[in-house]
């Protein structure tokens, strides 16, 4: 037996098939849609997640070879919570339940043969994550910050000091953990003590892996201005990276409206001369706003263009209080922090300060539209990738995609009143259906739309796009570009038709910052023979350059 998953059409309806061998060839016995993206082989069967009509993973289900129909091992009715298969085995899964303030944590297990049992963990905790480790149960307690074997029930590791713990990540017979330190992605190897830290550069990512031959540990880490490299960790050292020259990195931070310092990640290409700016925001669901080596980023600094990362409230880089701060009745605090972070930025004598574009996706869409209406003379271009734009329209319709377990982001303003007046408040949509015609000097823009996308609001973003150009003082007809391209959400149909995409986007990003064409020469790039290396950032964060 097997099975097929896929999403033909980029909607995020993910249909699965599975197949058994048959006298011809294959028989297809089940074929359903949408599920979620994994599917796994278990005990004697095939186990995996079901999505009710709003795309909420709410079912676990598995199927065996002789079944007319799959077995619901596990249902959660709550609308606001989601199913999620933690970690899997041949014979052994964690299932965890997520919520707004709690994860509840299921085991399930299945010999070959036999039907899978689910039961509790021992101990429940609510804010933990639970995986299997060489066939163990093993919890992280982030509150407590320890690691401890569920069913010795004693405790393997205490989280070294300044790491903030998120997830366990068994790789063969190790166990990582990955969390956050100083605001980066660090990982932890807890079997080697508290020193076996690594963290990301800044604004970068890392993934691990072991080298087969010799068992060492090793990272593919990448960044703005490092390109994706393999390099060993050492206990006690710092990894070893060798930047692409292109520009200086610094770390800033910015005073938002009620005192607190927003964290801010610059990349300026050297130079005395001042330099355009792209600011980067999202700042949502805990996710933290940090990538890998991209080839238009770093075009951008090659072109003398700075590029600047605002880490505000609502994302997960100073763990996860830092996305509590933003979320439901504070939801309005991204929008201070990224105003704070464009006007911290903009007083740079580094930046030109008349030509700045933001740029935000998704949910950080909301953010930086808002932004941009309540400040339009401060930047020169907005570009916005499947922007959510009409929250409140979409929260407070039931059948909306997500709309349930985004309530737990954004409030539900279906039965909270002050929620309902705060989202209209910050509702891009609701701030540009009041501006009279030519009334404001909103700045150019690029609004890009998916065909089949299944979170954003197709509708809400091309009426969005009509009213910003009914809004804005210029009548030049690319004042405002609006794109609709094939796929969903989070891919295009092809990768061929995403970089098209991307580098008419880009295009443009070039032509409204008046960027130059002539590239600039990376600055001295460090050997191979002499790596570099790079600190944690010092707890002040005023403005000193981060090693790379």
């Amino acid at each position: 037996m097997f099975a097929v998953i896929g999403d033909i059409d980029g909607d995020e309806h993910f249909r699965m098939r599975i197949y058994i061998a048959a006298a011809n060839g294959v028989e297809l016995v089940h074929d359903e849609a949408p599920v979620s993206p994994r599917v796994r082989a278990f005990g004697s069967g095939i186990l995996w997640i079901r999505r009710d009509d709003s795309l909420r993973p709410n079912q676990l289900l598995w199927w065996r070879p002789g079944s007319s129909r799959p077995m619901v091992l596990s249902d959660e009715p709550d609308s606001t919570r989601r199913l999620e298969l933690r970690s899997v085995t041949d014979d052994m899964a964690i299932l965890a339940s997520r919520g707004s303030g709690d994860t509840r944590h299921w085991i399930i297990s299945g010999d070959d043969g036999s039907i899978p049992t689910r039961h509790p963990l021992t101990h429940r905790v609510s804010d933990a994550d639970v995986a299997i480790w060489k066939q163990t149960v093993i919890v992280l307690n982030r509150p407590n910050r320890i690691v401890w074997g569920e069913s010795q029930d004693h405790v393997l590791a205490e989280a070294p000091p300044g790491f903030s713990a998120e997830h366990l990540q068994p790789s063969g017979d190790a166990l990582l953990v990955t969390g956050r330190a100083n605001g980066r992605q660090t990982f932890w190897l807890p079997v080697h003590g508290p020193q076996a830290v690594w963290a990301a550069p800044p604004a970068g990512t890392m993934l691990p892996a072991f080298d087969s031959a010799t068992e060492q540990l090793m990272f593919l880490a990448s960044s703005p201005v490092h390109q994706p490299q393999m390099v060993t960790a050492k206990v006690g050292k710092k990894l070893p990276l060798e930047p692409t020259g292109r520009a200086s990195t610094l770390c800033l931070d910015a005073e938002s409206e009620d005192g607190a310092m927003i964290p801010i990640t610059l990349f300026l290409p050297p130079g005395e001369q001042t330099h355009p700016l792209v600011v980067h925001v999202y700042g949502a669901y805990g996710i933290s706003l940090e990538g890998p080596f991209d080839p238009f980023t770093d075009d951008l600094l090659a072109r003398g263009v700075a590029i600047a990362y605002c880490h505000i409230r609502g994302g997960g880089e100073l763990g996860p209080q830092w996305h509590r701060q933003a979320i439901g009745e504070y939801r309005y605090r991204t929008v201070d922090d990224l105003l704070a972070c464009v006007a911290r930025l903009r007083a740079l004598p580094t930046i030109t300060a008349d030509r700045i574009i933001v740029t935000a996706a998704s949910a950080g869409g909301m953010t930086a539209a808002a932004a941009c209406l309540r400040q339009p003379t401060w930047l020169r271009g907005l570009h916005l990738v499947h922007p959510f734009i009409d929250p409140l329209a979409t929260l407070t319709n039931p059948a909306s995609n997500l709309a349930s377990t985004d309530w737990a982001e954004y409030g539900d303003p279906r039965h909270n009143p002050s929620i309902r007046d705060l989202l209209q408040r910050l509702s891009p949509m609701a701030r540009i259906q009041e501006l009279p015609a030519q009334s404001h000097p909103l700045p150019r823009a690029w609004i890009r739309a998916a065909e089949r996308d299944a979170r954003a609001d197709n509708d809400a973003i091309h009426r969005f796009s009509q009213h910003y150009r009914n809004a804005s003082v210029s009548r030049h007809p690319g004042h405002v570009i609006q794109r609709i391209t094939p796929g969903g959400h989070l891919a295009g149909d092809s990768t061929e038709a995403t970089e098209d995409e991307n580098t008419l986007a880009h295009a443009w990003m070039l032509d409204v910052l008046g960027a130059p064409y002539e590239l600039n020469k990376p600055t001295e790039t460090v050997k191979r023979s002499a790596p570099t290396t790079y600190a944690a950032p010092d707890t002040t964060r005023t403005g000193y350059p981060a090693e790379p």
